[in-house]
């Protein structure tokens, strides 16, 4: 999972205090959660053979992939996995990663992705992400959203990670149209 983006914390920000980077890693890579993914792609995939989890900084990891699932057909998906611990009404995209430098946030990069899964796992949902849908109401929309909704600063021990919590009505609207193209 790639965490040098900071991403993969409780991804809510709002409980104030410093993240901590080894804490929020132990939540991410948790192995009682990969019962509930396991659970969450064979219902979104039937035919799903097997899945694959991308180590640590490898190059699966770097563009954005969690995890590759394998389908009957031999058809491979890849997957950027998102998890946050309690349920909100809102979807934190990520938009600066470190802001001490300005890298961009996963949502500004052209990751290597099918489906971006992002999770509640106090209710055990999970958005499945059309990944080129997302990135397409996300450009189109970006900057109305930043001045729309609440920034969501992530305090790390040297750097903050800034997302938008798009709430996720207006993003399932978004992502809706963003599947019209008119000429």
């Amino acid at each position: 999972m790639n965490y040098s983006t900071g991403e993969k914390k409780e991804m809510d920000g709002r409980t104030g205090g410093m993240n901590n980077f080894t804490e929020d890693l132990k939540f991410s890579q948790k192995a009682s959660h990969e019962d509930f993914w396991n659970a969450i792609y064979k219902k979104a995939f039937p035919t799903m053979e097997w899945s694959k989890i991308c180590k640590d900084n490898s190059q699966g990891q770097k563009l954005g992939i969690d995890r590759i699932i394998y389908l009957s057909s031999g058809k491979i998906i890849k997957i950027d996995e998102k998890k946050r611990r309690k349920d909100y009404e809102d979807i934190l995209l990520e938009f600066i990663s470190v802001d001490t430098t300005n890298a961009p946030g996963w949502m500004e990069k052209d990751l290597l992705i099918d489906f971006l899964a992002y999770a509640f796992m106090e209710s055990k949902q999970c958005y499945l992400f059309p990944w080129e849908l997302l990135r397409r109401a996300w450009m189109h929309f970006k900057n109305e959203w930043k001045n729309k909704f609440k920034i969501i600063t992530a305090e790390n021990e040297n750097y903050k990670t800034h997302s938008v919590a798009v709430p996720t009505n207006i993003l399932l609207s978004s992502i809706k149209n963003s599947m019209i193209i008119q000429l």
